[in-house]
């Protein structure tokens, strides 16, 4: 408090100790600090606890504690206080000689401390340790707690064959919620940044070469693809925004399409829109005709030369070579307006057409 080292790290100065023992600020005078020892000396005083030995040897610890805080008190040299600057009054011619008075300096005060306030002042030291290292103490262990707890949780669900796969897709699930929810507050951050920017920009230009069925509305904005390539060729070209395919993390997405309106789970929802994702990739979706959402599939094998029908066992490559990017993807379902083309281990399987969609390339 007084701003002298002390001695102890985190400690007090024995000064500030002792004024404290006595319950007294740092500033106290000598009388304040003989009244606050009187006082404690009555309440402490053990003649008052003659019954009860247990209290009694108590309080003769307790007060052999405040008269060293007291004696330590009264050999230190009191603080002197800042004096008020005073102008020097004239000098006023005298009148009568003034005796001379002797000049005796005061003895000097041994500011070492005794023996016994030494060991009072060490034993109160080591007893007012900061609290703080006990809280720490406490945290950390509860942090070890909870991670032991975890461990041993996981390792006994993990072994039961019953438990096994509800608590990894559990656990996956926790792991891209907060994946998810991390990458939401870093897009809402820079998202005004990037909309400013778009603000700015010349609207999109369509792109060119594409080979668009003219069934589907252009509204959706569901481009056709064109022959294999890697997903870097879906990067941004004159101005317009990326494609979202299959396999993009919940980052790539965000920085693509920006905050979602919502979100559940393992989706995205985009005003009536849906992005799907499993294991942190995206796995699926369902555009809505009036989404401005591009999405984008290519094959991912190699293509039958010539084809220009699929039938029951053709892969979805060969689909989306012949019908383009479907507005609805899963792992067993394409749909392209109101027609569906059904899977099973990536093989068409069956289909149904609609009567109001353009009928599916298929071979009757």
């Amino acid at each position: 408090m007084c701003g002298k080292p002390a001695d102890t790290f985190g400690g007090q100065c024995d000064r500030c100790a002792c004024l404290q023992m006595l319950g007294l600020g740092m500033n106290a005078s000598a009388a304040e600090i003989e009244s606050a020892y009187l006082t404690l000396v009555k309440v402490w005083h053990p003649d008052r606890f003659q019954s009860d030995q247990k209290l009694r040897r108590a309080n003769e610890e307790r007060l052999k504690e405040i008269n060293a805080a007291h004696d330590y008190l009264n050999s230190e040299p009191p603080i002197e206080k800042a004096r008020p600057f005073v102008a020097e009054p004239e000098p006023v011619p005298e009148l009568e000689e003034e005796p001379e008075y002797e000049f005796v300096s005061p003895e000097p005060v041994d500011e070492e401390p005794s023996d016994e306030v030494r060991r009072v002042l060490k034993r109160y030291r080591r007893r007012s340790r900061p609290k703080i290292l006990f809280k720490i103490v406490v945290a950390v262990g509860g942090i070890v707690m909870l991670a032991l707890l975890w461990v041993a949780i996981d390792f006994f669900l993990s072994a039961n064959s019953t438990t096994a796969r509800p608590w990894d897709e559990l656990k996956s699930e926790i792991s891209r919620d907060l994946h998810a929810n991390g990458v939401r507050l870093w897009a809402s951050a820079t998202d005004n940044a990037h909309e400013s920017k778009d603000q700015n920009a010349q609207p999109p230009a369509a792109p060119a070469g594409e080979e668009s069925r003219p069934s589907l509305p252009p509204e959706a904005r569901v481009e056709t693809p064109g022959k294999t390539r890697p997903l870097t060729a879906a990067k941004e070209t004159n101005g317009a925004k990326p494609y979202v395919t299959s396999g993009l993390t919940p980052m790539e997405v965000l920085s693509i399409l920006g905050s979602p309106t919502s979100s559940s789970g393992e989706r995205m929802f985009y005003q009536g829109s849906e992005i799907d994702f499993r294991n942190g990739h995206v796995s699926g979706w369902k555009i809505d005709s009036k989404s401005p959402i591009r999405v984008k599939l290519w094959p991912n094998q190699p293509l039958v030369p010539g084809i220009t029908s699929f039938a029951v066992g053709s892969s979805k490559s060969d689909v989306i070579e012949l019908e383009g990017t479907p507005t609805l993807f899963s792992d067993n379902e394409f749909r392209y307006g109101g027609s569906i083309v059904f899977f099973q281990n990536d093989r068409v399987v069956s289909w149904k057409e609609d009567p109001a969609s353009p009928r599916l390339r298929v071979a009757h």
